[in-house]
């Protein structure tokens, strides 16, 4: 979705300002090189991700990635847009922003499906990233969502109607016919699980083809009460950890953080996104 460039607010007598593009002096874009002073500089890059075209803050996002050999703790590090470095002239006043910062909070390396998420900090091993929605995800059910790390079965909730990640969850699910115990099924039921789709959670209806009444119906035909309550078990997101969150290569290389806010945080032009360690030094920043 297009910004809003509609933006105002106060600006006190002598304050430094700019209008269009000029850069404010003292600023990471006045004049000069620009220091990134952080040692993580070498090996952290940001990313502006959509954020000079999305304005809703669940959609809103940039990146965060390592390209460095050692792990690297972002929980702390600081976000901070331009706002302090642009100038407008509106209703006959000369208007600006006081720059908004936001901090990395820590996640829940398992997204758990009961709800009960043990929180940490957010750690990128070499060549993981983390995307950091300004907002959140306001729907908390049947899952509730907080910053995460991406798995092989996030992809369900990715296909579930009552989300929508920006940008999409990666979905890579174990496929439905190669489940542990599948192969002890009888063919019928193997037929059906065949036909199912990786990460999706199957919808049962309570009426066949012919709208006849039906305790388990799949596609408008009746499921045998074993084989339902297999499926039952195993294709959804509760089900998926139960069963894999042990395999290796479980967990993905992707974080989603949620910052929580309720406005977008990003620009549509004129922006600098700004990162600093948790020491105040400048990782890295972006100008668009």
């Amino acid at each position: 979705m297009p910004k809003n460039p509609n933006r105002t607010a106060s600006v006190s007598p002598g304050s430094i300002f700019s209008t269009g593009n000029s850069p404010i002096p003292g600023s990471s874009t006045a004049g000069g090189p620009v220091i990134r002073s952080a040692p993580q500089a070498q090996y952290i890059s940001l990313g502006t991700g959509n954020a000079a075209y999305s304005y809703q803050p669940y959609e809103e996002y940039v990146t965060i990635e390592n390209y460095g050999r050692e792990p690297v703790n972002i929980t702390g590090w600081q976000l901070k847009n331009g706002k302090d470095k642009r100038a407008y002239y509106q209703g006959g006043m000369l208007q600006r922003f006081s720059a908004d910062v936001a901090v990395v909070p820590q996640a829940a390396r398992l997204l758990s499906p009961t709800g009960q998420n043990i929180l940490g900090d957010v750690i990128l091993a070499q060549g993981e990233n983390a995307v950091v929605t300004t907002g959140s995800v306001s729907v908390q059910s049947p899952y509730k969502i907080t910053s995460f790390k991406e798995n092989s079965c996030t992809g369900y909730l990715e296909k579930l109607p009552d989300y929508a990640f920006t940008p999409p969850l990666s979905q890579n699910c174990p496929w439905p016919s190669r489940e542990p115990g599948v192969e002890n099924l009888p063919p019928a039921c193997r037929d059906i699980i065949s036909s199912l789709s990786s990460c999706q959670t199957p919808v049962f209806e309570s009426r066949d083809l012919n709208r006849e009444p039906c305790d388990n119906c799949l596609n408008g035909k009746i499921v045998p009460s074993y084989c339902a309550a297999f499926i039952k078990e195993h294709y959804s997101y509760e089900g998926c950890v139960r069963n894999h969150a042990g395999n290796a290569n479980f967990y993905g290389r992707t974080w989603r953080i949620f910052l929580g806010r309720g406005w977008e945080m990003w620009a549509k032009d004129y922006e600098t996104v700004e990162l600093f360690n948790g020491s105040g030094q400048l990782v890295d920043y972006k100008n668009y």
